[in-house]
C-alpha cells in the first residue's frame, strides 16, 4: 500500500504534548535525553522547515550541552538529570547514551551553524577516545556515578579549590560563568559545574572584551580538568557489549564524517576491527566480552545496531 506521513505527524504532536519549552527536554524530573525523538525532531525540521521541530531538537540540546548533565571539563553525558533544569546528573556515563548523543550534536552543528554543538561533539569524541576505548580496540560500557563511596564526588567542587588552580583572572571568569557565587547546587556544600550565565553577560559584569574572557575561560578549563584527573577516578565497568559498541561506531562514524576528522573514523574502525575479531564466532555473532573471553549468542538488539553502523561507517 501507499505510505502515510501521518506517523511522522503523530510523533511530533506526541513530542510537543510533553515538551518543556523552558528547559527542553521531555516532562519533568528525573529527565533523560531521549535522542532518539530529538533526531526524529531535528530531521523533520531539515527536511520539511518546520519551525517548532528545530526549536524542541536545538533548544533541548543547547539546554542539555550548557547543564550538568555534561561534562562541562572532560566532555560526555551522564545518564539523567535528577531535576527538569539539567543541572544535576546521576553521574554514570553510559556508553549507549553518548554514541547516539554524538551523533546528534554533529547533525545539531550541522543544521544550525551553532559552534557550541560542535564543541561538544570534538569533546565527547575526545573523552570516548580517551576514556572508554580499550587499547584492543572495543569500547568499554560505563563509568560509575562514585568514587571514594560517594556519588558525584569527582566531578564537584568548592570554590576554594577552584581558587587553588586558577589565576585570579581566571577564577573571576569560572566564578560568574558557573554560578559559584550562587548557593551551592549539590548536597548543600558543592558546586557541580552548569553554565549560570552567557560569557557576553560574564565579559560585561567584569568589563572584559569577550575574547579574553573566552580565553580565560578556556585556560581555567584545562587547569581545572588537569586537576581534577589527579582524584580517585569512578570506578569504569570494562565489559565490551556488541550492541553498545555498535551504538558508539555508528556515533564516532557519522560525527567523524560529518566533521571531517580521521581520527574519529579511525576510532570506529578499530572498534569494528575488534568486535569481528573477537566476538564474531563461527559465523555467529556474540553479545559480551570480558577478559578476554566474548560469550552469549548475541541477541536482536546486537545484529540491528551493529548492522547500522557498518553501514554508517561503509559510507
Amino acid at each position: 500500500g501507499d505510505f502515510s506521513a501521518e506517523p511522522l505527524h503523530l510523533a511530533v504532536e506526541r513530542a510537543a504534548q510533553s515538551y518543556d519549552a523552558g528547559f527542553g527536554g521531555f516532562g519533568g524530573a528525573p529527565k533523560f535525553p531521549h535522542p532518539a525523538e530529538l533526531e526524529l525532531l531535528l530531521r523533520r525540521f531539515a527536511a520539511t522547515g518546520e519551525s517548532r521541530c528545530g526549536e524542541m531538537a536545538l533548544h533541548t540540546l543547547r539546554c542539555m550541552a550548557e547543564g550538568g548533565l555534561y561534562d562541562q571539563l572532560g566532555g560526555g553525558f551522564c545518564r539523567y538529570s535528577v531535576d527538569e533544569r539539567w543541572a544535576i546528573p546521576h553521574f554514570e556515563k553510559m556508553l549507549y547514551d553518548n554514541g547516539p548523543l554524538l551523533r546528534l550534536y554533529a547533525d545539531a552543528w550541522r543544521v544550525s551553524g551553532d559552534a557550541l554543538f560542535k564543541r561538544i561533539t570534538d569533546e565527547t569524541a575526545g573523552w570516548v577516545m580517551r576514556e572508554m576505548q580499550s587499547p584492543e580496540g572495543g569500547y568499554y560500557s560505563s563509568l560509575d556515578a562514585d568514587s571514594e563511596h560517594e556519588e558525584g564526588r569527582f566531578y564537584v567542587w568548592t570554590p576554594e579549590q577552584v581558587r587553588l588552580h586558577t589565576t585570579e583572572e581566571e577564577c573571576a571568569v569560572v566564578t560568574a560563568r558557573f554560578g559559584l557565587d550562587r548557593a551551592a547546587n549539590f548536597e548543600g556544600a558543592h558546586w557541580h559545574l552548569a553554565v549560570a550565565r552567557p560569557l557576553p553577560e560574564v565579559a560585561a559584569g567584569l568589563d572584559r572584551p569577550l575574547a579574553e574572557c573566552e580565553a580565560l575561560l578556556a585556560s581555567a578549563r584545562a587547569k581545572l580538568f588537569a586537576a581534577r584527573e589527579a582524584r580517585v577516578r569512578p570506578g569504569r565497568d570494562e565489559k565490551i557489549l556488541t550492541s553498545w559498541n555498535a551504538l558508539m561506531i555508528e556515533g564516532m562514524a557519522h560525527a567523524g564524517r560529518a566533521c571531517g576528522r580521521a581520527d574519529w573514523l579511525a576510532s570506529a574502525s578499530h572498534a569494528l576491527a575488534f568486535i569481528r575479531k573477537e566476538m564474531w564466532q563461527d559465523g555467529r555473532l556474540l553479545a559480551t566480552f570480558k577478559d578476554g573471553r566474548a560469550h552469549l549468542n548475541a541477541y536482536l538488539d546486537d545484529y540491528a545496531y551493529l548492522l547500522k553502523a557498518v553501514l554508517e561507517l561503509l559510507q
